[in-house]
């Protein structure tokens, strides 16, 4: 159950920075008023994938995390 948790904290963390690249890349290449096809396919697949980068990423460092410190905790 711990994961489930640490993976939806991940995608949320994910996906709250994928809007901040999307703005950022949004404002810098809008500045002549076009988007190239190209930009607008990063754009629309810029948010699932740093979710589940996210998601991923935050269940792995759990992991980590909680193997270290199960290792370091005597008589358990």
């Amino acid at each position: 159950m711990r994961q489930v948790g640490t993976g939806a904290l991940g995608l949320v963390g994910g996906v709250l920075l994928a809007l901040i690249v999307q703005d950022l890349l949004a404002v810098a290449f809008l500045q002549d008023g076009t988007i190239p096809i190209a930009l607008g396919i990063l754009l629309g697949l810029l948010m699932p994938v740093l979710g589940m980068v996210g998601a991923g990423a935050a269940v792995l460092i759990d992991n980590r995390y909680t193997k270290r410190r199960s290792r370091d905790t005597p008589g358990v």
